[in-house]
């Protein structure tokens, strides 16, 4: 299949069970596309999906949904309005981060340590937060600039000529739009390849983060988050004794993904909670 845009859903966790489903039932899929209308809340249930997905990664000793979204943003090193801070405390850990994942969870340092031709690093995810404050419609500009907010993570020197460990998450825009009297910024991220039992629910959350961080320190609201995998697929882990990792295969995967639509399934048909008399008439 060569196009599968899915139907907007609410939250991160949402939207990834619905993909998941589809995949395993139909096999991979180019062009999935979702839409999700409010990335950083997660409710009870949301949670529990999470769980469910966290400790089966953990399990078979894959990275879990923390690791994962970490290498989008490092949330626990963020200070709000303070993000040369954050960015200083990430280049101090990036080594030992490095020692233990050598070829993998670059994104953020590519964002914070863009190699330019003047042969220095380049904060390009900072300068979109300078032009955002600077030309967004947030600030008083007779004609804001609505089109000039971007970050790459693919480079075509290190990356292109590598056939394995090649980065996943290529591209990254961020759209503000006015919305009474605010402005919501609305995120749209472009994968070029997508697992999605071992790192797409990660990287839902760790996009959600991002964009609030920027969303933060621009003065704006977290708007949607669109996600276009150009290649989607249900992954069944690799068995590597040196990292302690097995893999899960495809049945495992099935009872997954039911687990977590069965708990969907239980908050949607359980019963409203009882209202005191009181409150009622009150």
């Amino acid at each position: 299949m060569n196009y599968a845009p899915m139907p907007a859903a609410a939250s991160c966790a949402e939207a990834w069970l619905v993909a998941a489903r589809r995949l395993f039932d139909t096999g991979p899929v180019n062009n999935m596309i979702l839409h999700i209308e409010d990335p950083i809340s997660h409710s009870a249930t949301d949670n529990a999906v999470m769980t469910q997905v966290d400790t089966f990664l953990r399990d078979h000793g894959a990275y879990p949904l923390s690791t994962v979204a970490n290498t989008i943003f490092p949330d626990a090193l963020y200070t709000p309005g303070k993000p040369e801070l954050l960015y200083e405390r990430y280049d101090r850990s990036f080594r030992k981060i490095k020692s233990k994942a050598p070829d993998w969870g670059r994104y953020f340092d590519r964002m914070i340590n863009w190699p330019g031709s003047d042969g220095k690093n380049h904060r390009q995810l900072q300068t979109l937060i300078e032009n955002l404050s600077a030309y967004g419609p947030q600030t008083d500009r007779a004609q804001p600039y609505y089109n000039m907010y971007e970050l790459t993570l693919f480079h075509p020197e290190k990356d292109a000529r590598k056939p394995l460990g090649r980065q996943c998450l290529s591209f990254i825009e961020i759209k503000p739009e006015r919305v009474e009297g605010a402005v919501r910024l609305h995120m749209t991220a472009l994968y070029r390849s997508h697992y999605y039992i071992a790192r797409s629910l990660g990287n839902l959350i760790g996009l959600g983060r991002l964009l609030r961080f920027i969303a933060m320190e621009t003065r704006c609201e977290v708007g949607t988050l669109t996600i276009h995998s150009t290649h989607a697929e249900i992954d069944t882990g690799s068995t590597n004794a040196k990292k302690c990792s097995k893999s899960w295969g495809r049945k495992k995967v099935g009872d997954l993904i039911s687990r977590c639509e069965e708990i969907r399934l239980d908050a949607q048909t359980a019963p409203e909670p009882a209202v005191p008399v009181e409150a009622v008439q009150a």
